[in-house]
């Protein structure tokens, strides 16, 4: 395995590099000047590897992905998080493994790029932070959507389904439970001049798909953090639909599941 002195030699003097030293566990750990959006340091790591065919490589030891638990973010929960993380891995030919991630190394004459692509694709991952909201600033579809991976539910979200006069209708998901598949839009708005707009395209897309040949279950999921929605709204959507509110994950899981 690389041995302490030899990483120290090849990364003397790079500006990227501010320390390197072994931890007990036996890896080598290099201290870079990149940062999370806390300031705090992201640690790269040769792994001290043991197995009968070691491989060369750098890994961030799964830091990353732990910074952002630790933060409240969890980057598979929604599938734009998780096509952010792919598109940072793919401009940075770096891979991940299981919760790591990493860039394998053919010699130590590699290593200097290796520390300047997998610390940069630790920052760009790190950013996702900056995707989590106050849970009054979260879209009510991204809310919708976490609850649904949580469930793992079967779902495409922005689908479009043909409607009456041929009209072709998006729903924010297409859900398919056990027995039943679920048509889903969203009802969010601080604003009750807005919830009322809102309320009548919801009812006109739910009036579209209110035909013999559609089978959906009928789903509006309204934002129930904000107290602006409208009685005569309500009632109008509960014709048309089931109404449930966000705050009522389980009955959402429920519902959908079924």
């Amino acid at each position: 395995m690389a041995h302490l002195n030899e990483i120290q030699k090849r990364l003397e003097g790079h500006s990227i590099v501010r320390h390197v030293d072994q931890v007990p566990q036996g890896h080598v750990r290099i201290e870079t000047a990149f940062l999370y959006p806390e300031g705090s340091s992201v640690d790269l790591f040769v792994p001290e590897d043991l197995s009968l065919v070691p491989q060369l490589r750098l890994s961030d030891l799964g830091r990353t992905m732990e910074w952002l638990l630790d933060v409240q973010v969890r980057p598979w929960l929604s599938k734009k998080r998780q096509s952010f993380v792919e598109d940072a891995l793919r401009v940075h030919g770096v891979r991940q493994e299981g919760g790591a991630l990493e860039v394998p190394l053919a010699s130590l004459d590699e290593i200097v790029e290796g520390v300047v692509r997998l610390g940069q694709t630790c920052v760009r991952v790190a950013d996702l932070i900056y995707t989590r909201r106050s849970s009054l600033q979260a879209p009510a579809t991204e809310e919708v959507e976490e609850i649904l991976a949580e469930g793992e539910l079967d779902y495409e979200a922005n689908s479009e389904l043909e409607g009456r006069f041929g009209n072709r209708v998006r729903v924010d998901f297409l859900v398919h439970g056990q027995r039943t598949h679920s048509a889903v839009l969203t009802w969010s708005s601080a604003n009750a001049s807005q919830a009322h707009v809102q309320a009548n395209e919801i009812f006109r897309r739910w009036y579209d798909l209110d035909i013999p040949a559609r089978r959906e279950q009928r789903v509006t999921i309204f934002d129930d953090r904000y107290d602006v929605y409208r009685e005569d709204d309500l009632r109008r959507l509960r014709d048309k639909s089931d109404v449930v509110g966000l705050s009522d994950r389980i009955g959402i899981l429920d519902l959908l599941a079924a």
